[in-house]
């Protein structure tokens, strides 16, 4: 049956409706007790009927039972009235509210949930782990507004896959979007198309490949790849994914050599024109993308006086290294060329990182050169033909995993099972329920005379510098936390196999180091501990929140998704660049934010040992750091010019 009134006649899309009529019909269906219709007005002033039902069984609570038969009625209703006399909106009531009068109350009605009608295979689903959540990239979120407010729902009511028109679109709502996509994002998108697939996934990925260009292959995403997308759509300043440099020319420089260099490299490498795209299960690929035209802005300062000069250059500089690149589309990499002087140039370059690491740079820098001297001289680059390509190493990486995961996975479960994973360091302010990203990044040098100690030592005790610069940072660490372990994550170069040792792209990896009992005792005896822990880790290498699932499961232990302090000794990073008739010097640059809490970078430089700690300034003041770096050199140098004892020798 049906509870309404017959002076109820509103306007649905230019038809005139009855909402009455539809209760009638409704009301007649299996499974409908009671039964009404009414119209309801959206933000956009656009009006929807909404439909209230009490059916003929109680509801159980059970969510996806309950979709799947308001679904069944609104299929039923489109089989026997016109497509605009649908309810777009329904509410199961155990009770229909009524007056004193015996007629429907309006005012007492609830709101109403959008139809969203799953398939019956999609409903009673084997359970098994769900995937994670991970935030929208901007295309995503942007689109995502836009049908909430075409539709007049929620962001969380709208459901990615399912069909604009059973959320209560039609063909104004089509006509809007896509004008509103060309305003937008410059992206003409075909009516016919979205009729076709009205979802806003397909949407979503006509929008980013319009945006991005033509795609020429895919392909599964890497561990890194998936990583740094899941990181840069949550990181407030995704900038700090920038890898940055400023490379210093002097002498006479060829601008258009310099740019078609860089076109080469960007041919020659997939990595520079990839796009991460998030599968439907949750799971990334990447996706290549057809070779366009690089640009490579040049601005003349040299009408400016010295000082304008420099304060521009740093704008510049600042502006580079602050704007975030988009994997999402494909925007990994960008450039800019100033001219400081008659025969003085610096070339802004910056990447993503999850387009290249320390070891994937030094590729790239050898090859701009050698990329340069063929342009400005007409010669051969002598490059191989074919370097190797990340859709490749994403499949050797998935096989290797699946040969090594268990073996790897076990050790860690032994190695990891009672680690304190969060330093109780000092800090100069409260710590904040999540990090804001704002950081700093301090400098400090390793003074040659303390390399070389650190080296002897490191020789003496038949390991590698890396090991005594970790034994250090361990010492420093568990002595500011007044504790006796520390973890740190520990970059790793991961080029396992000589087929991709010149790849262009992120392999690097990570694992954790536990430094044990490092406040106190010889600091040989802390290197041979920390020598054996590091030989292990590398030949297990495994990122900890790769082993979080086995951990949590098999010892209901917690791994963070992410260490608090991580260590990174970049022995593979040759910025040298040998182009004839040119100086050039290479330096890194970084953004003002912070990846993680406390990340301490070592790089050998001529006899010295250049460091740097990026930091997040939610915790720490500059100055902190700065004293801390100074107390790590002390550290160090007592370390490595320790007195020799029986015990240690």
């Amino acid at each position: 049956m049906f509870v309404g009134r017959t002076d109820d006649q509103v306007k649905i899309r230019g038809f005139r409706v009855e909402p009455e009529e539809v209760a009638q019909v409704l009301g007649r269906l299996d499974g409908v007790r009671q039964a009404a219709v009414i119209s309801r007005r959206r933000t956009n002033g656009e009006s929807v009927l909404a439909a209230y039902v009490v059916p003929t069984e109680p509801d159980l609570g059970d969510a996806a039972e309950q979709e799947l038969r308001t679904d069944r009625w609104a299929r039923e209703l489109s089989r026997r009235l016109p497509e605009y006399m649908v309810p777009r909106t329904w509410c199961t009531l155990a009770r229909l509210p009524l007056n004193s009068s015996g007629k429907l109350d309006r005012t007492l009605l609830p709101p109403t949930a959008p139809l969203a009608p799953a398939p019956i295979d999609e409903v009673h689903q084997p359970e098994g782990p769900r995937p994670v959540a991970v935030a929208l990239t901007s295309v995503e979120k942007g689109l995502r507004d836009l049908w909430a407010a075409e539709l007049d729902l929620t962001d969380a009511e709208v459901d990615p896959d399912a069909s604009l028109f059973d959320l209560g679109g039609h063909s104004l709502t089509a006509m809007r979007l896509v004008n509103r996509i060309r305003e937008t994002w410059g992206v003409e998108y075909p009516l016919t198309r979205l009729y076709q697939q009205p979802t806003l996934r397909a949407l979503t990925e006509f929008v980013d490949e319009g945006r991005s260009g033509r795609v020429v292959r895919r392909g599964p995403a890497t561990e890194q790849q998936t990583r740094f997308a899941t990181l840069h759509s949550r990181h407030a300043r995704p900038q700090v994914f920038n890898v940055a440099l400023s490379i210093t020319f002097s002498g006479r420089l060829e601008p258009g050599a310099l740019h078609d260099a860089l076109e080469n490299l960007v041919r020659r490498h997939e990595s520079l024109r990839t796009r991460l795209v998030r599968e439907s299960s949750g799971t990334w690929r990447q996706e290549v993308l057809e070779f366009r035209p690089f640009d490579l802005p040049v601005e003349d300062l040299t009408s400016q006086g010295e000082p304008e000069r420099q304060e521009q250059l740093r704008r510049l500089t600042e502006q580079a290294t602050e704007t975030p690149l988009d994997p999402f589309t494909g925007d990994v990499l960008s450039a800019r060329l100033v001219r400081t002087g008659a025969e003085a140039w610096v070339l802004l370059f910056v990447a993503h990182h999850c387009t290249c690491d320390g070891w994937a740079l030094t590729t790239l820098l050898k090859e701009l050169a050698a990329l340069y001297r063929a342009a400005a001289t007409g010669a051969g680059h002598g490059l191989p033909p074919a370097p190797p390509q990340q859709v490749e190493y994403a499949h050797w990486q998935a096989a290797h995993q699946e040969a090594t995961d268990r073996r790897r996975t076990d050790y860690w479960l032994e190695e990891l099972a009672d680690a304190p994973f969060t330093p109780d360091l000092p800090l100069d302010r409260p710590r904040p329920d999540a990090l804001s990203g704002r950081g700093g990044v301090i400098r400090f040098t390793v003074p040659a005379e303390v390399r070389a100690a650190v080296e002897r030592l490191a020789a003496r005790r038949s390991t590698t510098p890396f090991v005594v610069a970790a034994a250090a940072l361990g010492r420093l660490l568990t002595t500011k936390a007044e504790q006796d372990d520390v973890v740190m994550n520990i970059s790793y170069a991961g080029r396992e196999s000589r087929e991709f040792e010149s790849l262009v792209g992120c392999t690097a990896t990570g694992f954790a180091l536990r430094v044990r009992d490092a406040r106190s005792g010889s600091f040989a005896e802390l290197t041979d501990r920390v020598t054996r822990t590091t030989v292990l880790g590398m030949e297990h290498a495994m990122p900890p929140r790769r082993v979080a699932p086995a951990m949590r499961q098999r010892r209901d232990i917690r791994i963070p998704d992410g260490l608090a302090i991580g260590l990174a000794y970049e022995s593979s990073l040759d910025t040298g660049i040998d182009i004839p008739g040119l100086t050039t010097t290479v330096a890194e640059i970084a953004p003002s934010a912070s990846r993680s809490e406390f990340i301490m970078v070592l790089s050998p430089a001529g006899d010295v040992l250049e460091g740097a700690v990026e930091y997040s300034a939610d915790l720490w003041d500059a100055a902190t750091v700065e004293a801390w770096s100074r107390d790590y050199v002390r550290l160090l140098r007592e370390g490595a010019e320790e007195p020799l004892t029986d015990e240690a020798g």
